[in-house]
């Protein structure tokens, strides 16, 4: 599943292998991994493409992935060669989460009140979902620790929030 050429890292960036900062998005490190984020891109996916079309959705997928390449490579070259984090500044990015996130939070944003289930069991607020997930993945970024790349997530709802913004003419 994991495909050394298609994980966005600094030695692919540096070698010019810029594709693999889309690529990485359609690799994953294990099932679980490619699971959770095709759950997340069904439920959320479903209803973005509903609601403004297909395109849409795939315009959303490809600028999340791309946008949280960027912000996990920008973490690596200015914040992790000043702190302790988890595998250094060498460890690869893989997988649909920064993608998939961008949907997400689209989707919360839209909808702040609508009822979400934590664990397919808990009903939270779409709103605090949002500050939980954007929350969390500060936090990674602030400790640094993590196999969870923060700072790719950030980039999903840098998107997110980007495209909410368009939606609502804001911009």
């Amino acid at each position: 599943m994991v495909f050394v050429d298609e994980q966005t890292s600094l030695d692919n960036f540096t070698s010019g292998r810029l594709h693999t900062m889309l690529t990485s998005s359609f690799s994953h490190m294990d099932l679980k991994h490619l699971f959770n984020n095709m759950v997340g891109l069904y439920f959320f996916g479903s209803s973005i493409a509903r609601t403004f079309g297909p395109g849409f959705l795939f315009q959303l997928y490809v600028t999340g992935a791309l946008t949280g390449s960027v912000f996990y490579l920008a973490e690596k070259i200015f914040l992790a060669p000043r702190k302790e984090v988890f595998g250094g500044w060498k460890t690869p990015c893989l997988g649909a989460s920064a993608a998939v996130n961008a949907i997400i939070l689209l989707e919360i944003f839209l909808h702040p009140t609508k009822l979400l289930y934590l664990h397919l069991f808990i009903p939270v607020p779409a709103a605090l979902m949002g500050v939980g997930l954007i929350g969390a993945d500060l936090w990674r970024v602030k400790k640094g620790e993590s196999r969870v790349s923060g700072s790719s997530h950030l980039g999903g709802a840098l998107v997110a929030a980007a495209a909410f913004a368009e939606i609502k003419g804001w911009i």
